[in-house]
């Protein structure tokens, strides 16, 4: 990958740039010496150093044209050339990394630009081992789940059916033969499957799931074809005869197949594959038109509610504790919203109705009673709170104009309010979720990036979001006492977050080994069950 050094100078050029630029063919240095040409390179490319002479462009003035440029360059290293203003360096937010004096050798200009470059790449090989762990199963280094997860928001592979095959009774192979076996079987049979759609390859892609599950993504060939591909494997897998310490075991596999054209396959994939263990059959395909009846009554069931709630004022707040994990004081609180269904006297998981809020068109009006009731909760209270919003509320123009008209009615909480965004697939146009970060930044509030290590996560957004938080995805929370990738991935991020100045938040915290572990790692607050779940009012203080 090449790296790319913004040189805001004129006076160095013929000094160092020919040899720098014939040497290092890895390097690209864009040279601006004025206002308008930096505007214009920043609008082009995107850069890992800025090097600058304070007497040709400001360091204030820098500031103001990289905040014009709506991009976060935060964490990106600049080096002086020459003098500075002691001044200048206490009202910037820039990462300066380093000054050389007017009289340099070229030679040391070209150490700290190597020694700044392979920082870089140590930052990229980090982001590499990460997205192995995240991406591949680790027994048999096919992609798993959550890259699945991954490919199925993308456009660009436009998975269109999916497959979802399990080995039959393969937890009686475990316990009969050891898990040493075991694990060769699950190698053998994803071998046999590799070999099978070899000839599909550009057609189809395989992945490994956790435990005996394996699936195939479908996108190009037509649905007969597909379905066709998926019994010729099925059958492939009952007559192969696995050999195992002379031992020979015969393993069959189920399929759940889905050709839904919603952003639910993985779901309807799994319901498929159950009915065929149900029935005894080797696969059965689920047809959309069997669920429409059922989603159309679910929706309108609640719609109603949802109606009525809002009209009568029963969209309701509760909060759980975020606690400390150094002091066991509870700093902060989530708002989470909740539906209080009058007519069966239950309060209501926003799973149930959250979704449908969204076709009904009621999902602006739900997040601004959130923000309304939390905001009032919170007034006279000490806690810090965090909101979620997501990238439709902040894609919506008014919306940012609805949070500074609540921070005017509230003038003392800004800095205690966390904007908790979810970084997925929704995310349209990052100019506009850059944008609003940095206006609530400057507001006085505080962001959170919601999920994070999950299967969208992505390093080089997280840069430029200038997050104060991070929020542990929960999938990785749950399972980091008994899955070592879990636990591999949690300490790569919590070591990230560390080199960034963020703070880690995990989510899920079930029991005290959970705990435990987080504490070791140097996460810096928890979140979960294990400490309370979601409350009417904020009373806790301490656990």
């Amino acid at each position: 990958m090449t790296y790319n050094i913004l040189l805001i100078d004129d006076t160095i050029n013929a000094k160092i740039t020919k040899d720098f630029l014939q040497s290092h063919e890895d390097r690209n240095i864009v040279i601006a010496n004025n206002e308008n040409t930096l505007l214009n390179s920043l609008s082009i490319e995107s850069f890992h150093l800025v090097i600058i002479n304070p007497d040709q462009l400001s360091l204030l003035t820098l500031t103001e044209l990289l905040d014009q440029s709506r991009i976060n360059y935060r964490n990106t290293p600049i080096i002086i050339l020459g003098q500075h203003s002691d001044e200048e360096l206490n009202t910037t937010n820039l990462l300066i990394f380093d000054y050389v004096d007017k009289g340099f050798s070229k030679e040391i200009i070209c150490n700290k630009i190597k020694f700044c470059q392979q920082l870089y790449k140590k930052e990229l090989q980090h982001e590499t081992n990460i997205k192995k762990l995240l991406y591949i199963d680790s027994l048999t280094q096919l992609p798993n789940r959550v890259k699945l997860i991954k490919d199925v928001q993308d456009p660009y592979k436009s998975i269109d059916a999916l497959a979802v095959i399990d080995i039959n009774d393969f937890k009686q192979i475990n316990d009969f033969f050891g898990h040493k076996i075991g694990d060769n079987i699950l190698v053998k049979v994803a071998r046999l499957i590799s070999d099978l759609v070899q000839s599909v390859r550009n057609e189809v892609i395989f992945y490994k799931f956790s435990a005996d599950v394996y699936c195939l993504a479908n996108m190009r060939l037509d649905h007969a074809e597909f379905e066709n591909l998926v019994t010729y494997i099925l059958g492939a897998i009952e007559s192969e005869v696995m050999l195992e310490d002379e031992h020979e075991i015969d393993v069959r596999a189920t399929a759940g197949v889905t050709f839904s054209s919603k952003s639910n396959k993985l779901i309807t994939a799994d319901i498929a594959l159950q009915a065929a263990k149900k029935q005894n059959k080797d696969y059965i395909v689920f047809y959309e038109e069997l669920d429409n009846l059922r989603e159309y009554q679910n929706n309108m069931h609640w719609t109603k509610k949802l109606k009525k709630a809002l009209e009568t004022d029963n969209i309701i707040v509760y909060f759980q504790p975020i606690v400390n994990n150094e002091t066991m004081v509870v700093d902060k609180y989530e708002c989470l919203v909740r539906l209080y269904d009058e007519q069966e006297d239950k309060v209501v998981s926003p799973f149930f109705f959250l979704e449908v809020s969204k076709k009904a068109n009621q999902y602006s009006n739900i997040t601004k009673k959130v923000i309304q009731k939390s905001f009032e909760e919170f007034s006279d209270k000490e806690f810090e709170f965090s909101l979620n919003i997501s990238y439709e509320d902040i894609e919506d123009r008014h919306f940012l104009m609805f949070v500074e008209s609540m921070l005017r009615r509230y003038p003392t909480i800004a800095n205690r309010v966390v904007w908790e965004i979810l970084e997925d697939e929704g995310v349209k146009n990052y100019d506009v979720l850059l944008s609003f970060i940095n206006k609530v930044k400057k507001l006085g509030c505080k962001v959170a990036i919601d999920d994070f290590g999950s299967g969208y996560s992505n390093f080089e957004h997280l840069l430029k979001m200038d997050a104060d938080y991070l929020k542990i995805d929960a999938s990785l929370v749950k399972n980091i006492v008994n899955d070592p990738n879990s636990y591999k991935v949690v300490r790569t991020v919590v070591d990230f977050a560390k080199s960034l100045e963020i703070k880690t938040i995990a989510e899920y915290v079930e029991n005290e080994d959970i705990l435990k572990k987080l504490i070791d790692l140097g996460v810096n607050y928890s979140q979960g069950y294990h400490f309370s779940p979601p409350l009417p009012s904020p009373t806790k203080t301490k656990f």
